[in-house]
């Protein structure tokens, strides 16, 4: 045997076995670190369902926003081209009621300032065109060639005295 012990590692074994005392404490250890795991193990699934939970809802929030943010731009657009719409006919609107004060105006100031009034049927004269167009000078008077002919004139008297 010391021969095979000379030439062979020798191992001890002895650690290897268990005596009934130190059986019951590695059990003990074990129960205990089960216990222990097991108790960490329902702490953590009550975190992750908790997470879980917590995601969820923000992302049900998420979704919610997204549907009231579209609907109030499709109302905020409706809006806007109902605004457009009123502001033209309120520019309209204006238009017309300017041109009756501006009328009305006319009439006051024409009545107040001017003294005049409505024409009275007695006024009121009818002009035949029946018998064509025509028209008769009263006086003849001599005038003077216009302004525009004297220029001409002048204009061409130049001409042929630069061409001589």
């Amino acid at each position: 045997m010391q021969a095979v012990a000379k030439n062979k590692t020798v191992y001890d074994l002895s650690r290897f076995d268990r005596t009934e005392a130190k059986k019951q404490t590695a059990e003990k250890k074990t129960k205990t670190a089960t216990r222990s795991h097991a108790k960490a193990k329902t702490s953590v699934s009550g975190f992750a369902m908790f997470c879980a939970v917590t995601v969820f809802v923000m992302l049900a929030a998420l979704l919610f926003s997204y549907v009231n943010l579209t609907e109030a731009s499709d109302i905020n657009r409706k809006r806007k081209v109902l605004l457009s719409e009123l502001q033209e006919e309120t520019q309209m609107l204006e238009v017309n009621r300017n041109q009756r004060m501006g009328a009305l105006q006319v009439r006051d100031y024409a009545v107040t300032k001017l003294g005049m009034s409505k024409m009275d049927k007695s006024q009121i004269t009818y002009v035949s065109t029946s018998g064509g167009d025509r028209f008769e000078v009263v006086g003849k008077e001599e005038k003077e060639p216009s302004r525009l002919v004297t220029g001409l004139i002048k204009g061409f008297s130049t001409v042929v005295e630069y061409i001589n």
